[in-house]
């Protein structure tokens, strides 16, 4: 039995995080993807679980590696420390709903992209995701525990999805797709470690250019972008979030010294570290 399901989150220290948040937050899809070009343009995990329920508009991402594109009443679950990069148009409409990695409800294991085609399987999502939130301000005694319940049965309903068909169809390789699937996991986890392509190469049993090939087929860039956008997405962020100097960003990130990661900043985003915290500091 699934005791998560059962018992009261607030015993469990589980409620709220340490952080001060819930583990269940939601926003609009245009506020959760909102922020400078640097935030919208590069591919990055999350630390917490994402679900994207788009309910109008259209658009591109790129999810675990794999490009592809996205329609009305599509669902998208994001696990934690999978990479994302989501093209949010101003004609999108959804919601993205956080849930902590640290709530155990039976949610899949991996990245999932379903096309809800049949109107009561969309009712029945918008009407978990309503029911839930509404718990969640409602501030009435057990609406943690009412949440979990809640977020069980979403888990459920996506499951439910996979087994009557509405995942997205098969990537014509499906070698190059756990490849680069592989690769960005190892990047999301790694990225900071000072690994090189040759590493990462290796570790998944490929040569570079086998692994620089299946990363252009599967989302058009090479696996040298890849990394240098989640390595500099941090960067970016330690910059404009923190007071840290750029030699300890540097030392943080990996890089053998202050002068080498100055110019791998420039190379990759076309201006300096000062440049770009300056400007982030005047937004």
């Amino acid at each position: 039995m699934n005791h998560a399901l059962i018992i009261n989150p607030t015993e469990t220290g589980q409620w709220p995080l340490r952080d001060g948040n819930t583990p269940v937050r939601f926003q609009s899809l245009s506020q959760f993807f909102n922020g400078p070009a640097w935030k919208r343009s590069a591919m990055h995990g999350y630390k917490d679980h994402l679900l994207i329920w788009v309910t109008r508009g259209q658009g591109r991402m790129v999810l675990g590696g794999a490009r592809s594109g996205y329609t009305s009443h599509n669902a998208i679950f994001v696990p934690a420390g999978t990479m994302l990069k989501f093209e949010c148009g101003s004609q999108c409409y959804g919601t993205v709903m956080r849930i902590s990695s640290s709530l155990i409800v039976g949610l899949p294991q991996k990245a999932l992209h379903l096309r809800v085609r049949n109107g009561a399987d969309q009712c029945e999502l918008t009407g978990h995701l309503e029911v839930l939130q509404q718990e969640l301000e409602s501030q009435r005694a057990r609406s943690e525990r009412a949440a979990i319940c809640l977020l069980g049965l979403v888990s459920v309903w996506l499951e439910r999805q996979c087994a009557e068909g509405a995942l997205g169809s098969a990537p014509r390789n499906r070698e190059a797709a756990a490849t680069v699937s592989a690769f960005t996991s190892l990047i999301e986890a790694n990225y900071a470690s000072g690994r090189k392509i040759d590493d990462y190469a290796k570790e998944l049993d490929r040569t570079p250019v086998e692994l620089n090939r299946f990363c252009k087929e599967m989302c058009d860039l090479s696996a040298e972008d890849i990394l240098n956008q989640r390595i500099h997405y941090a960067a970016q962020e330690a910059l404009a979030n923190s007071s840290a100097s750029f030699q300890q960003v540097a030392k943080d990130l990996g890089f053998s010294s202050p002068a080498y990661f100055t110019q791998n900043f420039e190379d990759v985003t076309g201006e300096s570290p000062e440049s770009f915290r300056a400007r982030a500091s005047a937004a």
